[in-house]
């Protein structure tokens, strides 16, 4: 009796018990996984942060490899989530960065392209500006030969810009007029939200066409500071005379 007891009883606990015997644990890896992949969105407001969806496929990976592996996991539709929108927000950023970087390049170009030109046709003060923050700029009606002439600081300052290397070696050219031809973009980078960009230049001799020095120039890009803040600027942050050719001697 004592016996058939028993095994009415461990019948009836495997029969109570069967939903708990098949239960599967949720992977905390798939549900890390996919809240990272929730965050991907970050991924396309800056390329810092495409670290997000790197880790969401990092561990929704993982999750995958060990719930496949497991008899007591489960999550698998969790991890391919968190894969898929990593994914998608990760391509969206680097396609984006990509756009923004060649945009941010080529502005910077074209402004270090025309602030070169200043150098060539001698408006050497005006040039200088530009090396300057804008709150520190002269307006377009200020004399800026009475600006420099007047302030102490202001004259030096130039007289430091005008015999840098490169800049010295076109204020003295005394042959006919020169041009700027693009050569190369060397580099662009981010340092804390900073953008810079530098370029290659050819200086030639425009009646000739022939090359007297090489020339690069770095051009940063800032955020404002006060009213400005939500505004950004370029300056010409220095020139450096990499070649000269014997034309230029």
């Amino acid at each position: 009796m004592t016996d058939t007891a028993n095994h009415a009883s461990g019948a009836g606990f495997s029969a109570e018990n069967e939903d708990l015997l098949e239960y599967k644990e949720l992977s905390r890896l798939a549900i890390g996984g996919m809240v990272l992949g929730v965050l991907s969105v970050l991924a396309i407001f800056t390329s810092v942060l495409w670290i997000v969806p790197v880790l969401a496929i990092i561990l929704s990976l993982v999750a995958y490899y060990k719930i496949d592996r497991s008899e007591v996991l489960t999550g698998k539709g969790m991890a391919l989530i968190g894969m898929g929108l990593a994914a998608i927000w990760l391509g969206i950023g680097v396609t984006q960065g990509g756009v923004r970087d060649r945009v941010m390049m080529t502005h910077s170009r074209e402004l270090a392209k025309s602030w070169l030109e200043l150098l060539l046709e001698k408006k050497t003060m005006e040039a200088h500006q530009l090396t300057l923050r804008p709150n520190a700029r002269q307006s377009a009606t200020t004399s800026l030969e009475g600006y420099y002439e007047k302030d102490d600081i202001t004259k030096e300052d130039l007289l430091s810009f005008e015999t840098h290397d490169a800049v010295k070696v076109i204020r003295e050219w005394e042959g006919g007029p020169l041009e700027a031809k693009f050569d190369h973009d060397v580099s662009s980078s981010l340092y804390e939200g900073v953008n810079y960009g530098r370029h290659a230049f050819q200086i030639i001799d425009k009646e000739s066409g022939k090359p007297l020095w090489e020339v690069e120039v770095l051009m940063k890009r800032e955020r404002g500071y006060g009213e400005m803040q939500n505004e950004f600027f370029w300056i010409a942050d220095s020139i450096s005379l990499e070649k000269t050719y014997p034309d230029a001697r």
